[in-house]
Parts: C-alpha cells; structure tokens; sequence
C-alpha cells in the first residue's frame, strides 16, 4: 500500500494507463475516466488551488457532491496539495459543490460548482433551474487551462484527508479505507442510496481503490443497479 496519495495517484496512473478507473452511470448516459486522465485532472486542480486559491497543506475545502468521477478529481486535487477535505458546511473559506446542492450551500464562501455534463460542468438542463449560476464558476472550467504535470506534491501519510464533524481521517487511514473491499472485483457504488452511510468511507472506495487494485470503480446514480450489469460488478458496498 502506498505511503500516501500523491504516490497513490502517481503509481495507479502509470497501472492503469487509459483503461477505465471511474466509469459513471447517469440517466443522461455513460461517463467515465481513464487512470490517466483522472491524474490530469487532479494535476489541473492542483495547480489550480495552489496558484489561484492560495491555498496548501493544512488548509480546508468544502466538498458537497454525490459520488462521481469529478468529485473524485477535486478530492484527490486537495490530497496532493496536502489540503483536507471536509464534509462540515461553514468549515472552509471555498467550496466545491454539485449543482444540485446549491440550497445548501454557505452564503459567506465562494463556490465552484460540479454538474452531470459529459465534462463534469453543470450542463445547460442543470444552469436553467439555477438561473443565478454563472457556467463560468464550474470547477473543470476553472482548472483547466493550467497543466496535465502536477505541481510539487505535498501529500502525506499524516496529513488530514477528511474532515466530517469531529472525525478526522488521515492519508494513511484513508489508503486502508480503500483496500476493505478486496481487489480482486469490479466495485459498485449506489449513489442513489438514502443517507446514514460512511461518507469518509465511500471517497476511499470512488477515489483511491481503483488506483490501489487497478480496477474500476463503477457508480450508479438515480438508476437501478441492474444498469451496472454489463461492467461486470462483483460487489457493491
């Protein structure tokens, strides 16, 4: 098991190349991204929180999405940069969140939004019922004009890696969190499950454990996990 997350994310790439790591299954259709493309956008966001947002080790992001593969880009963007995610509104000076969980977000911080387009930006269905979101504030629009090569990696094996209410979970605990399935079989994650789950838990398996067991993680949301079937699923947390 790798140190921490920077090598994670480095090691699994390189392992799974462009085969599938996070393949996503939405009533509007099939996303999915590669080990390598998945390294590039945590590269981008990276970059991104550094540069433009000041941000480093020690630091907080909110996060506020469904499982997803663009979720997963943003959380392991924070990890490399040495930066905890947290689950806690009001926790953190910016936020990440999905598009459908606008109502919720803090009034006193600045937000990037995620949304179910092929590019993971909110698409057009989405912005219409949210008319006072400007497209431009998407999270992958903003990452991405900086480079596929990330920047210094500041992850490591103590630093916090999520912050939900008191529960602190760190690089380390998290990479553990990942290997609880066993690697042997695809991984199916039901986004459409009702809350009283792990969150913490649930970004280990999206995020980390197609790096560690160079196989997918597949996620279904507002769809029956019959939808899976043709990815050959061989076990759902």
């Amino acid at each position: 098991m790798p140190e921490h997350i920077g090598l994670a994310v480095r090691d699994g790439a390189a392992r799974l190349g462009h085969r599938p790591a996070i393949t996503q299954l939405l009533p509007t259709g099939r996303q999915e991204q590669s080990g390598a493309s998945l390294a590039q956008w945590t590269a981008k966001g990276a970059h991104f929180l550094e540069v433009d947002l000041g941000l480093g080790p020690g630091d907080r992001l909110h996060l506020d999405a469904p499982l997803g593969w663009n979720t997963a880009a943003v959380a392991l963007a924070a990890w490399w940069a040495g930066i905890a995610v947290t689950l806690t509104p009001g926790d953190a000076e910016f936020t990440v969140a999905h598009i459908g969980r606008a109502g919720a977000v803090p009034s006193r911080t600045e937000v990037f939004w995620l949304g179910d387009g092929i590019d993971g930006a909110p698409d057009a269905v989405e912005l219409e019922g949210a008319p006072r979101i400007d497209s431009r504030e998407a999270w992958v629009r903003a990452v991405q004009p900086f480079p596929d090569q990330p920047p210094p990696s500041h992850a490591a094996g103590t630093a916090i890696a999520v912050v939900d209410g008191d529960r602190t979970t760190s690089q380390s605990q998290l990479l553990e969190l990942a290997t609880g399935h066993g690697g042997e079989v695809t991984l199916g994650l039901d986004a459409s499950d009702a809350p009283g789950g792990d969150p913490t838990h649930d970004l280990a398996l999206l995020c980390l454990r197609p790096l560690w067991c160079s196989r997918p993680t597949v996620v279904v949301r507002d769809l029956p996990r019959s939808a899976a079937e043709g990815d050959r699923v061989g076990r759902w947390r």
